[in-house]
């Protein structure tokens, strides 16, 4: 792999920088390979994308009939960015060629775990609601043969069907009222 991965540097070490866009597509081939090697985000990321591409305007006098015109300034700095393009991919690959690939960074999101927590406990009392409500609605045996139905070992669609056809033997009076209690519950919306 790691030498797939000098390869693909090798591919775009020399680019030629006559405008910004110029720049723009190279640096967008390059990061493309650097994330994939190094990881989003990473420093050498950043340093790809610190070359700044500059143009100059040009200034000058114009001068009469019998006066040249002067004109001094303006071009660009593409050599510039062609130099520190093709010194850091060199650097890249003198990196890969000493020290292999870098293992992969964990990055921790704190916020993750908290959002992950908040949504367990979310689904603990809406499923807690739901119970209640069945509860409500199903006499003793009835509310037995729907726990058998669940703790069966049947696949999901065929437990979702039993179930299905279980509540509707109860009668629809029974259906109807289990959801408008379900959907009533003040627990539901956070209440």
């Amino acid at each position: 792999m790691k030498e797939k991965f000098i390869e693909a540097l090798k591919s775009v070490q020399n680019p030629t920088v006559n405008s910004s866009y110029d720049l723009q597509t190279w640096k967008a081939k390059a990061i493309n390979i650097i994330s994939r090697i190094y990881g989003d985000d990473s420093k050498q990321e950043e340093q790809i994308k610190e070359i700044k591409y500059q143009s100059y305007l040009s200034f000058g006098t114009i001068g009469g009939r019998n006066t040249p015109s002067t004109r001094s300034g303006g071009g660009n700095n593409g050599k510039k960015c062609e130099k520190q393009a093709q010194e850091l991919i060199e650097s890249f690959i003198y990196d890969l060629e000493t020290f292999d690939i870098p293992e992969p960074k964990q990055t921790e999101k704190s916020g993750g775990i908290n959002i992950s927590l908040h949504q367990n406990q979310n689904q603990t009392v809406n499923v807690n609601v739901i119970w209640e409500s069945i509860r409500d609605e199903l006499k003793g045996s009835q509310l037995k043969e729907i726990e058998e139905i669940i703790n069966d070992n049947d696949e999901p669609q065929s437990k979702k069907k039993r179930i299905f056809d279980k509540v509707k033997s109860f009668g629809t009076d029974v259906a109807t009222n289990i959801i408008a209690g379900i959907l009533t519950n003040p627990a539901i919306y956070g209440g």
